[in-house]
């Protein structure tokens, strides 16, 4: 078992053609290629951005054929696909996928940008990389069930990736699986609690998901192979606790994951969202008064209700703190990159704010999740 569904999938990635795609997927693929290249500049130029850029940049005796966006430097392929991974992972503002239960455009697009401009390729072949990768990632998200602990970013990512490099290489559907056990062999095992604390090493997850994703396929060009088991074991043992190869290739070709992503309104963990919607919502119709504010009760979901186990050190944990979020927009009026800076933390009216939000867990909304 997942072997046979593990070719028929790659199969289906490896026959894409923008002929056969409905065009509101193409179209739909743009946007979220747009909005991952816009999330990608806004991070380029962190603080850690740019001393890993000049770290890398100073190794000039490699062939230096891509470029980030966002920066004036050229890089090796590599490097430029780890550079822009962290970039866009930076300010918590990457588009994600409910059902995939992460994002994957992030995973992705950094690292078929980086080899499609090394190797002069189309952007229709662009394209396909990004569809046929976030289809692949997605899908085998979907059929997995990760580890309690583990952050998603840079487990079912690495073979997504791979196999969207393989697609923009037209490579045949043996090859591509070939490359997806390869790429097995280098799923990580990140700690989703460095997100929640702001350790910003969780920043680095989709950069070097990208850089494995692309190494994965040049290690397949130079000869390297793994075992055929590799894909199976990896996603129900290793990373993952269960594993269904059955949904790798359920409604193939009628359904795209691409099409069911959610793009951020705000810079942060897409479990505060709907708390800041409401608060939005209430801001837009209401006066406050912020100093006849003594109790604010959030019914939320369980995840959303885990964003306030800790007061956030960092503007990084912030973006994960729904007391402190909530706070921060009764204040400011919003909250967007402009908004969150790291002297708000430092603000007393926002911690008094925040010491004043309780999270209560609801089944209701736990059902609408």
């Amino acid at each position: 078992m997942a072997q046979r569904e593990l070719l028929s999938l790659c199969e289906f990635l490896s026959g894409m053609n923008l002929a056969s795609i409905p065009i509101y997927v193409i179209e739909h693929a743009k946007l979220v290629l747009l909005d991952t290249l816009g999330v990608i500049i806004a991070g380029s130029h962190s603080h850690e951005v740019n001393r890993i850029a000049k770290g890398l940049s100073l190794n000039n005796g490699q062939e230096q054929t891509a470029t980030c966006p966002g920066r004036q430097e050229r890089f090796h392929p590599l490097n430029a696909a780890l550079i822009s991974g962290i970039s866009g992972s930076s300010l918590e503002y990457e588009e994600g996928n409910s059902r995939a239960m992460g994002h994957p455009a992030i995973q992705i697009v950094p690292a078929i940008l980086a080899s499609s401009e090394a190797n002069n390729l189309t952007g229709e072949r662009l394209l396909i990389g990004l569809i046929a990768g976030y289809e692949a990632a997605s899908r085998i998200s979907r059929a997995s069930s990760i580890r309690k602990g583990l952050h998603p970013t840079g487990t079912w990512g690495v073979v997504g990736c791979a196999l969207g490099i393989g697609c923009i290489y037209k490579r045949s559907p043996e090859s591509l699986a070939e490359i997806a056990n390869i790429a097995s062999s280098y799923a990580l095992s990140p700690y989703v609690k460095n997100s929640f604390a702001g350790k910003n090493v969780s920043s680095t997850f989709a950069g070097i998901t990208n850089y494995l994703g692309l190494l994965s396929n040049i290690f397949f060009a130079s000869g390297i192979r793994a075992e055929p088991s590799s894909f199976k074991i990896t996603f129900s043992q290793f990373v993952s606790e269960n594993f269904d190869p059955a949904l790798l290739c359920e409604n193939l070709g009628k359904e795209y994951a691409i099409r069911e992503n959610y793009f951020k309104p705000y810079p942060t963990c897409r479990f505060t969202h709907p708390t800041l919607d409401a608060l939005k919502a209430i801001l837009e119709k209401e006066q406050i008064n912020l100093d006849d504010i003594h109790h604010i009760k959030v019914w939320s979901f369980k995840a959303a209700v885990h964003t306030s186990s800790s007061t956030p050190i960092n503007i990084e944990a912030m973006r994960f703190s729904t007391p402190y979020l909530v706070a921060a927009m009764l204040l400011q009026g919003k909250i967007d990159l402009e908004t969150l800076k790291d002297e708000v933390l430092e603000d007393k009216r926002i911690t008094d704010l925040a010491s004043k939000v309780e999270m209560i867990y609801s089944p209701e909304y736990e059902s609408f999740r």
